[in-house]
């Protein structure tokens, strides 16, 4: 009778997070100061350490991402998009990474990588599918390295908002 109280409470407390994730989010999708200054990528490096099921931990961001481009400008090309979700699911490993022993320097350096890692992802893979797949630019090596040049200002926004979101949620 115990176990079955706990697991209940754990399964509500597991709801709340989620919706919470996911409320924050969307909202910061939504309402961001700057292009790509969102918690996206914190919210599933977050989810991946807290949710204890990676498959519900991968329904965070794709959920984030789901609601909030109802309103936010489509991508204009399906392999962008499938793309942009695949990267946005991708922190959820960090978080699981950040599961476990706490040893000081060790975690300091896995939050610090964990607001790193997923912008730099996201830049890589992004900036490569719009290239491929939407873009203008000339489909050559100067036409690739021309895109991602575009494209570091919102690099700098993402990772930036990366790093402040990471250091909220974790100090939550």
């Amino acid at each position: 009778r115990t176990t079955m109280k706990s697991n209940r409470q754990q399964n509500l407390q597991d709801v709340l997070v989620f919706a919470l994730l996911v409320a924050i989010g969307v909202a910061g999708r939504w309402g961001q100061p700057q292009w790509a200054f969102t918690p996206t990528a914190a919210a599933a490096v977050f989810a991946g350490f807290y949710l204890s099921r990676i498959s519900v931990a991968a329904l965070v961001p794709l959920a984030i991402l789901a609601i909030s481009d109802l309103i936010l400008p489509a991508y204009n090309s399906v392999p962008v998009l499938l793309v942009t979700y695949a990267a946005m699911v991708a922190p959820i490993w960090l978080g699981r990474l950040l599961r476990g022993e706490n040893r000081g320097a060790a975690t300091a350096w896995k939050i610090m990588l964990s607001g790193f890692v997923p912008a730099t992802l996201f830049f890589i893979a992004s900036n490569f599918a719009v290239w491929a797949f939407q873009s203008d630019y000339e489909k050559s090596f100067a036409g690739l390295v021309e895109c991602y040049a575009a494209a570091l200002p919102f690099y700098r926004w993402m990772l930036a908002g990366d790093i402040f979101y990471m250091t909220v949620l974790a100090g939550c």
